[in-house]
């Protein structure tokens, strides 16, 4: 995308603009405090770098360099090493293991550590050679510079014939070395790559990345950090399972084409895209989770996702109208969250879910495949306590209800209080009525942000008092699990339901992990 943008998005220009309008700190600051956030919400990596890879003495091993300014390759440098013979005549148990053992060693060292192992014998060089290559820039943070890095980098994938099992390279500004970029992405793609995680260190914004990415073909997971997408080719990542895009410019056109080549994809991720793509569009015959993490989108839809699972949302940012959630066709979307009212707008089967029509929900707006929901709610404003109700009917099988409270606050000064025009709600939730999930199907309700205000107790009582199924209740004040509160009507519900313990896991890990029940709270037995 150039300067000019797209079409309804935001432009590269605009996104320019705005950081550098921003007062303290200055955008180059406020860009290398977004990136290292993007890096830890990362999987982890596959061998931890060493615990203090930048100042570890290397005294022993100055022969050995993957930074090295010679021709020469990596395993002649290795030559230079004396087979090391066993110590004080003992016996070497290892070298009597079979290769496959030894490969599995290896595959469990630092890039550096495995490496290094081609000084001991011709036999463990051919061992390396023969071992899927794993390559952590963390493990090589010991060179001198950046230029050295990304030496130690190339080096490290010239130097090994492949395959590479994974590489990990999220320390290089590579605005500085386009051409080692071009080489290192082509590199890995003939080396039949599996598992990449690639980012830059900006600024400027809009560093290309180059067309070979669409030539790795073997990879089953990718994670891409603030790179200007290049136009998608039209085979692309058939083989990927897992993608993330963080802080990523790629247009509307491109993104949509990208998700229709990746034929077996499972999960995906946006995180901190702001408005490129506009909006996330979610049609795929594989995807199970779909995650949008702090971007700035004018809407998500969901049309053509049969295996769509999980719908996750974390903090929106704050718009002037409230982001469109159109769900159009998720037959057997099961999570959902975390929706804000006060931020998004659901729609469901074409019909805005509104306050307003809370008596009656028709069938095409209900979800009945939904099991869990996680919803951000003010509970003083009358508007919301019935929006929440009419998503509980739109829900009819929901099992599980996580509810986030948002605060009023009428002025810094003040401490909580309850919205002006309901100061006695209790009517409001008398009003209420009940409805399917909560005769038949809920059995678990969280509450975090829980400050004992009347409002907030009155909500409590109303789920415990209509959930006839229900089983576990907990609400989080001040970071802890509480089963009491301050004034009689809450310590009357105290001992109205049973004690189980709800803890919070949410984070961008358990977002993407489908192997979790819950993505947002794990109950553990009193």
């Amino acid at each position: 995308m150039d300067a000019a943008g797209e079409e309804g998005g935001m432009t590269y220009g605009e996104v320019v603009d705005y950081f550098n309008s921003l007062q303290d700190p200055p955008a180059q600051e406020r860009i290398d405090c977004i990136i290292p956030y993007l890096i830890s919400l990362l999987p982890a990596p596959f061998v931890p770098a060493p615990p203090d890879a930048a100042s570890a003495d290397d005294s022993e091993d100055d022969h050995f360099s993957f930074t090295s300014s010679d021709d020469d390759s990596a395993a002649e440098d290795a030559r230079s090493f004396p087979s090391l013979p066993p110590g004080d005549g003992e016996e070497d148990h290892i070298s009597r293991l079979a290769d496959d053992l030894l490969s599995e060693i290896i595959s469990r060292l630092s890039t550096k550590e495995a490496a290094r192992t081609m000084a001991l014998s011709t036999r463990w060089r051919r061992v390396w050679a023969k071992t899927s290559l794993l390559v952590d820039d963390a493990h090589l943070r010991d060179a001198d510079n950046e230029v050295s890095l990304v030496r130690a980098i190339s080096r490290c994938v010239d130097a090994h014939p492949g395959p590479v099992r994974a590489a990990r390279i999220t320390h290089v500004a590579f605005y500085h070395h386009e051409y080692a970029l071009r080489r290192l992405v082509a590199s890995l793609a003939d080396k039949n790559v599996e598992d990449l995680i690639l980012f830059n260190r900006p600024w400027p914004l809009n560093m290309p990345l180059p067309d070979d990415i669409f030539r790795c073909a073997y990879l089953r997971r990718l994670y891409l950090g603030a790179w200007m997408f290049p136009e998608v080719a039209a085979a692309a990542f058939v083989n990927l399972l897992e993608l993330g895009l963080f802080h990523c410019i790629i247009p509307d056109r491109d993104f949509d084409a990208l998700l229709s080549l990746c034929s077996k994809l499972e999960v995906l991720s946006l995180a901190m895209s702001y408005n490129c793509p506009s909006r996330l569009r979610i049609k795929s015959p594989s995807l199970r989770a779909a995650v949008e993490w702090m971007s700035s989108l004018d809407e998500i839809v969901v049309d053509g996702a049969p295996c769509l699972e999980r719908l996750l949302l974390h903090h929106a940012i704050p718009v002037a109208e409230r982001t469109p959630i159109k769900i159009v066709s998720a037959p057997r979307l099961e999570v959902l969250g975390i929706l804000d009212l006060q931020l998004h707008e659901l729609q469901i089967g074409g019909t805005t879910i509104r306050p307003g029509m809370w008596m009656f929900v028709k069938s095409s707006a209900k979800l009945p495949s939904l099991k869990i929901l996680a919803v951000k709610v003010c509970l003083a404003i009358e508007r919301e306590i019935k929006l929440l109700m009419m998503l509980l009917k739109c829900f009819p099988h929901l099992e599980t209800l996580h509810i986030k409270v948002v605060v009023v606050l009428v002025h810094a000064s003040i401490p909580p209080c309850a919205s002006p025009e309901i100061a006695n709600c209790a009517d409001v939730w008398e009003s209420l009525g009940s409805c399917e999930c909560l005769k038949s199907h809920l059995k678990t309700v969280s509450i975090q942000g829980f400050h004992t205000e009347r409002y907030e107790v009155l909500c409590l009582k109303y789920l415990i008092l209509e959930g006839e199924v229900l089983e576990t209740v907990a609400f989080f004040c001040e970071d802890k699990v509480c089963f009491a509160a301050k004034d009689d009507e809450a310590a009357e519900i105290e001992l109205m339901f049973p004690k189980n313990l709800v803890q919070d896991r949410w984070s961008f890990q358990s977002a993407i992990d489908l192997s979790l029940d819950d993505p947002f709270f794990y109950t553990v037995e009193s």
